[in-house]
């Protein structure tokens, strides 16, 4: 029985996305092309992996069992893969080489204003910046460091605290002036807010301010936080930013800070990315970033 590797990886993908359409969005390849490599898959196996229902695809039986058995396979693939990474770095004298950060929108509007900086500190590194809400597989090196709120319980992920942050409500002078509600408690009855849309409110700070709206809504919603801040620029209404995001603005007017025990930013890596030289100079200088830069996420300017 002979098949290729690449099917499988297409074969887990859609056990996870549950789709094609959203398998090939994901692989970045197209549709028919995920389509043709199950189809091979299954011919080489000589069995329906997926039973085709109207809303997708569902592991046959056959599937099933096959599935733990790709995943040992991925899960060795990306091993090795991070391996001969590390192993090609150390064999240069200078540390060279890309790294990939993932995080979100709002801790890019941090980091990237001190991309200078890191440039400076890791001169012979090439910096891809990835921007997702979901948080990458760092096992199959969707990306090499990520940044994020929470701390995934997987036992080979190691976490570094960057710092404790804060929220704040913020709103442009112009609002302010036309909607003097805002100056009080009864914003949250009378001013128009922006926040995130329905799928993303178990962000903590959508969770504090749909509770102070009760049954009313922000009146513009949006999946992307870039979105909600430049709405809020345009006069449109109040919204809760970090502060490391909303202090930056010289147009925002800060009107109450929250105070939010779990907000903290955390620098994820594999543990076999250790041994990255590449990985290990980057994590040095985001870190060190986060250390000079600490009084910013409490609301303080320098």
């Amino acid at each position: 029985m002979h098949f290729d590797w690449d099917d499988l990886k297409v074969f887990l993908t859609i056990c996870e996305q549950g789709t094609l359409s959203a398998a090939s969005r994901t692989l970045k390849i197209s549709q028919p092309t995920v389509g043709r490599r199950l189809k091979s898959l299954e011919e080489s196996f000589g069995t329906q992996l997926f039973d085709r229902l109207p809303d997708g695809l569902v592991l046959t039986s056959q599937g099933e069992q096959l599935m733990p058995y790709a995943q040992n396979m991925e899960r060795a693939a990306s091993a090795v893969h991070r391996q001969q990474a590390s192993y090609a770095e150390s064999l240069n004298g200078d540390v060279t080489g890309t790294v990939r950060i993932s995080m979100y929108e709002q801790i890019a509007q941090f980091v990237v204003p001190h991309l200078p900086n890191l440039r400076n500190k890791c001169p012979n590194l090439e910096i891809e910046i990835s921007i997702a809400h979901t948080a990458a597989n760092l096992s199959r090196r969707e990306a090499d460091i990520s940044i994020r709120k929470c701390v995934p319980d997987l036992p080979d992920i190691i976490a570094k605290k960057l710092g404790h942050y804060h929220y704040a409500v913020y709103g442009t002078e112009k609002y302010i002036e036309q909607n003097p509600a805002a100056l009080t408690e009864q914003r949250y009855n009378e001013c128009d807010w922006i926040g995130f849309d329905d799928e993303h409110v178990y962000f903590s700070s959508q969770v504090w301010l749909r509770k102070k709206l009760g049954k009313r809504l922000p009146i513009i919603r949006s999946n992307n936080g870039v979105t909600i801040l430049d709405a809020m620029l345009q006069d449109c209404g109040l919204g809760v930013l970090p502060c490391f995001v909303g202090d930056r603005s010289k147009t925002l007017r800060k009107l109450q800070t929250i105070a939010d025990d779990s907000a903290y930013l955390y620098l994820l890596i594999h543990k076999d990315m250790r041994k990255s030289p590449a990985v290990r100079l980057m994590m040095e200088a985001i870190i060190e970033m986060f250390e000079d830069h600490h009084q910013i996420f409490h609301g303080a300017e320098h």
